[in-house]
C-alpha cells in the first residue's frame, strides 16, 4: 500500500479515521493509532476516547448482569415460597379450597423469573472476557 498523499512512498499504516494509507511523514502517532497529520488528529482522538470509555463501561455492564441474575433468583425463590404457601393454605380450608388457585400465578412468576435468571447467567458468561 502506498501513501495517499505521497505517490510511490510506502505506507507504514492507515489513518484510524479516514483509513487512508500514510507514510512516516504524514502519520501522526496517537495513543490509539495513526492519524493524518493536521487533518484527522482530533477525530482519531475522539475515536480512541470513545473506545476507552466503552471498555470501561463493559466492566460495569458485566457487573450489572451479575446483580440482575441475583435479583431474578431472589424473585424465583420468593415466588416459589409464596405460591407453595398459598396453595397449601388454601387446601387446608374446608369450604374455600378455590383459594389454593391463587398460588398458581406465583408459581408461574417463579418459573418465568427462573428462566430469566438462567438467560442472564448464560449471557453474562458469554460477555465475560477470557482470563
Amino acid at each position: 500500500m502506498d501513501c495517499f498523499y505521497h505517490e510511490h512512498t510506502a505506507a507504514v499504516g492507515s489513518c484510524r479515521a479516514c483509513l487512508r494509507g500514510l507514510c512516516r511523514r504524514c502519520a501522526a502517532e496517537l495513543d490509539g493509532g495513526l492519524a493524518c497529520t493536521g487533518r484527522c488528529e482530533p477525530m482519531v482522538g475522539a475515536i480512541v476516547a470513545t473506545l476507552q470509555q466503552s471498555a470501561r463501561y463493559q466492566a460495569v455492564s458485566s457487573g450489572l448482569l451479575g446483580s440482575a441474575r441475583g435479583l431474578w433468583i431472589g424473585l424465583t425463590l420468593v415466588g416459589l415460597f409464596v405460591g407453595g404457601f398459598v396453595i397449601l393454605w388454601g387446601l387446608q380450608l374446608p369450604y374455600y379450597r378455590e383459594l389454593a388457585l391463587l398460588g398458581v400465578p406465583f408459581l408461574a412468576l417463579s418459573f418465568i423469573s427462573g428462566r430469566l435468571a438462567y438467560r442472564v447467567s448464560a449471557r453474562s458468561a458469554r460477555t465475560e472476557p477470557a482470563s
